[in-house]
């Protein structure tokens, strides 16, 4: 099945979020499923990209969740909530940036040898409509991987009303370093 990548209806989308007001995370086991960019991750490489991720703290305080995981790509979710609104009450564009950013890496993560760990170098956002909507959706993925440089590529989404809009699309650059810490 194609969809536009600007408009894609809300059964596309990953299962809702089980608590709205905390940062959550699918079970590790739920993470995975297998992409065309090869097999799936292993059970160890989920669930140490599911502890990093328990571990970002403006992650939980935005109340994301990391729905999705393969190789190459990462999907995370924010809910709406006073705490990630400017003043129109769309979805802040810091917060937009955030979880393209957080996707791209953890899209980087899952590419990666053991012991290394992708670190973001740069990116730019383009901002395409307001975030107004119930939930944000970042896509990350992996354009083009290298030993030192990975090129990633997020597409940000709003949901509202069933309907899937395209919001903003980021182009990221990450360093390929040794683990700064525990993955």
């Amino acid at each position: 099945m194609t969809h536009s990548p600007l408009t894609e209806p809300a059964s596309m989308t990953t299962p809702p979020l089980s608590d709205p007001n905390s940062m959550t995370t699918t079970a590790p086991s739920a993470l995975t499923r297998p992409n065309a960019t090869g097999a799936p991750l292993s059970d160890e490489r989920i669930a140490a990209v599911h502890e990093s991720f328990t571990r970002q703290g403006l992650m939980g305080t935005l109340g994301a969740q990391l729905s999705a995981l393969s190789r190459g790509e990462a999907t995370i979710h924010v809910p709406l909530s006073d705490r990630v609104t400017q003043q129109h009450g769309f979805f802040h564009g810091g917060v937009i940036g955030a979880i393209a950013d957080t996707a791209c890496g953890y899209a980087a993560l899952s590419i990666v040898p053991d012991g290394k760990a992708g670190l973001t170098a740069e990116y730019k956002i383009n901002l395409m409509s307001p975030a107004d909507g119930e939930l944000l959706v970042a896509v990350g993925r992996v354009l083009k991987p290298g030993r030192t440089l990975i090129v990633c590529q997020a597409e940000v989404f709003v949901e509202k009303a069933g309907a899937r809009k395209l919001c903003a699309v980021a182009l990221m650059t990450l360093c390929v370093v040794d683990t700064l810490s525990a993955i």
